[in-house]
This record gives C-alpha cells, structure tokens and sequence, in this order.
C-alpha cells in the first residue's frame, strides 16, 4: 500500500470497516432494549389479563396459573409474597400503582418480571428467562450482518472508483514532472476533479509554461552570449594573425585588439554582475544620496567615449536632487543608461541626462523603440541584438546586458526602471528611488 490510490482504498475500507462494526455493536444494543422492553410490555399485558380473570374466580394464592414456551411463567401471589419475592422498588410500585415491571432474581434465576395487583389483595406475576432474547435478537443480527456485508461490498467497490479518482490527476503531474526533470515538454494536465486538484493541475501547467519560458530564455541567452563571445574573438585572432604575418604593423593592430579585449572584459564583468544580483548576493548599502552627484560623475565618465564616438553627452540638472539609494549603484545603473544612449545614438547626436529629485532621466537621438518591444526592453541582449552593432560607424559600444542590469540593481534599492519610447522619436529610460 505505498501507493496513492493504495493508501486511500485502505484508509476508506478501514472506515467502513470500523463504521460498520460501530453500527452493529450499536444495533444489538439499541434491539436487545427494544426486545427487552417489548418483552416487559408483554408480561404486563398477560398479567394485567390474568389479573381480570383472576376476579372471576381463578384458582387460589400461589398457585401456578400458566406455563409457556420459552420458561413463561404466570403465578398469581399473595400481596406480602410478592413483596418479599421481588425487589424493593417494584414492591413500592405495587403498592403506590397497583403494577410493576423490571428484571430479578426470582426462584433462584434471573427472570424478567411483570407484576399487575388483583382487587383482593393479591397479585399476577408473569415472569420469562431475562437471557431468553438472543433467540428474539437473532433475526436482527443476521439481517445486520447481510445488510452490513452488502454495505461494506458497495463501500469497497466506491472506494476503489474514488481511490483512481483522486490518484489518476495526481499520476498525471507525477509523469508530467519526471518528463521535465527528463528536459522533455509534457502535455498540459487537464483542470478536473475536486476544486484541490484543479488547482494543483493549473500549478502544474503554469510552473511547466514558466520553466519552458526559461529554458527558451536560457537558450537565447546562451546562443547571445555566444555571439558576443565570437565577435570580438574573432577580431583578436584576425589582428594577432596579421600581426604574426607582418600584414599589420603593432601600432595598427594593438588599438583593435585592445578595444576588443575591453569588450570580453566588460561582458565578462556584466554576466557576474548580473548572475550575484539574480542570486540576490550582490551588497547594496542604500542611504541618502544626491542624484546631481551621481549624475554629473556619470557624465564625466562618458565624456572620452562620446567623443570618440562623436557625440555630446548634457547634464540638465536645477539643484541637489534628493533620494535614498546605494550612490555607487545609482552610478553604476545610470552609467549603464548612458552607454546604452550612446550604442543607439547616430553621430553628431545628443545624449541627455536630466536629474529631479528621485528620478534620473537618460535620453538618446537613436532610432527609438517600437511599441512591442517595449515590454521586453530590460531583457538580457534583446534591445542589443534588436538594434545590431554599430561596427560600419566607430567602435561598438555596451555588452547587450547594461539594461538587464539597471532594471536588477533599481529594483534592489527599492526603485523601478522606466522607458518610454516610439520608432523616429528616440528613448527615455529612467531610473526611480525613493525620496529622501
């Protein structure tokens, strides 16, 4: 029984099982004082009967009237012999209602007694074995034991229905989740049975979308990664080989390759960063911080690179901008903004950064976002290999995982990550912290 189905057959016909020796027990006790009660009845019947007769002219005191089958026995007494002969309480019921009923020890046996007071002085006594009603109760018990033998088929057979019931949904999820431990895509578990197991299957079909979602992820993200990988290796050895070859002088090929060492560097760095803040081990130290700051060190930094790239890069800022946040984080967030605006921004574009309290604002010149990207913006390398690289116009900027990062470190800070953007009009993406 270590089964499902097995454990829930059992655990029902055990059930059963005990309600039906319940219900006997019961039954044989609640019919033995029905026939118990009906045999007193009786007796009172036959002595209140014979106690009418008895005035007539029946015989005498102490005689026996009446011997039936089954140890029935009819005595007629005189009062104080019936006083003497049964117990207390039914000689104080004689003499207060003129009847008595009850169980004694009467003639050296246990008998059930009924007792009915004749007009002149003395008394009819019916009497019966009190162990005689097994014989009464024997139909009883043999019809409870048909009737409890069917119930308890009928349970079974239920049972076992019920059993592979409840069992067959829960087998479903059990091979569904040996298929996706296996790296295979079940089928959908249909929604059926109890309100329970509707919704362990809709759990189910919903961890299964969610895992083949990231599963799709992961093998984007390998097939990006690797891309990103190629690309600048396959310049490093392209240059190292001209360079061994002398098709290319040192002072030619050592700018190329140095650029695109920084390239894997920064990949590198970013694929860490992001996994630590995935795993949420990445240390964030959040306090009052002014946005200003932040914002004019991030610009400062982007200066040499826009100017290769021949691009400006503005600070719009009133005054101190207020927020509570971790400041080399902020840094590291909207640093990342700032080299995703120069990735998109054509040359002779303008990249504006515009800080408010709480709020910084990265914008670009670049070809804009269209609408049904726009959900998908923070995702790893997607804008990246949406937009394509800028080889044919100077050096390629950013690593495809700058925004995935901001959304991750905002997010850590207790802050949310904004775009608003539309095709020909250029992108807004912004960062927001609470306020100080």
């Amino acid at each position: 029984m270590s089964t499902l189905r097995g454990r829930l057959f059992a655990g029902v016909a055990a059930a059963v099982l005990v309600s039906v020796l319940v219900s006997l027990a019961v039954g044989e006790v609640l019919v033995r004082a029905a026939a118990h009660r009906s045999a007193e009845n009786a007796l009172a019947r036959q002595a209140q009967l014979f106690a009418e007769r008895a005035s007539l002219g029946l015989p005498g005191r102490g005689r026996l009237l009446a011997v039936r089958a089954g140890g029935q026995r009819l005595v007629r007494l005189s009062l104080t012999q019936a006083q003497q002969q049964l117990p207390a309480s039914a000689a104080q019921a004689l003499a207060a209602d003129g009847s008595a009923k009850g169980t004694a020890s009467l003639q050296g046996a246990v008998r059930t007694f009924a007792a009915q007071a004749v007009g002149d002085g003395t008394v009819v006594v019916a009497s019966r074995p009190a162990t005689g009603f097994g014989g009464d109760f024997s139909p009883f018990f043999a019809a409870f034991l048909i009737a409890a033998a069917v119930g308890a088929a009928l349970a079974a057979i239920i049972a076992f229905g019920l059993a592979r019931a409840i069992a067959r949904p829960v087998r479903r999820v059990a091979d569904a989740s040996r298929a996706l431990a296996g790296g295979r895509s079940p089928t959908r578990i249909p929604a059926e049975g109890s309100g329970e197991l509707r919704a362990l299957a809709g759990a189910f079909n919903q961890m299964a979308d969610e895992l083949r979602q990231a599963r799709e992820s992961e093998r984007s993200f390998l097939l990006s990664v690797s891309h990103e990988l190629k690309t600048p290796l396959t310049s490093i050895r392209g240059y190292a080989e001209a360079l061994e070859d002398g098709a290319l002088a040192a002072a030619e090929a050592g700018p190329v390759i140095e650029r695109e060492a920084g390239r894997l560097e920064r990949l590198v760095a970013d694929l860490l960063a992001l996994a630590r803040l995935e795993e949420h081990t990445f240390p964030v130290a959040t306090g009052p911080i002014d946005l200003c700051e932040v914002a004019a060190e991030a610009v400062r930094r982007a200066e040499r690179p826009a100017r290769e790239l021949g691009l400006e890069v503005h600070l719009q800022a009133t005054g101190p901008a207020p927020a509570i946040g971790d400041a080399d984080r902020v840094l590291q967030a909207v640093s990342n903004l700032v080299e995703n605006a120069m990735r998109v921004t054509p040359a002779h574009g303008t990249v504006s950064v515009r800080v408010t309290p709480g709020r910084i604002e990265v914008s670009d010149d670049g070809p804009g976002i269209a609408a049904e990207d726009l959900p998908r913006a923070f995702e790893r390398f997607y804008l990246h290999t949406r937009a394509g690289a800028r080889d044919g116009d100077g050096p390629q900027v950013g690593s495809g995982l700058g925004l995935a990062i901001v959304k991750q470190l905002t997010e850590a800070m207790g802050g949310t990550a904004e775009v608003t953007s539309a095709l020909g009009t250029g992108s807004t993406f912004a960062v927001k912290l609470p306020g100080a």
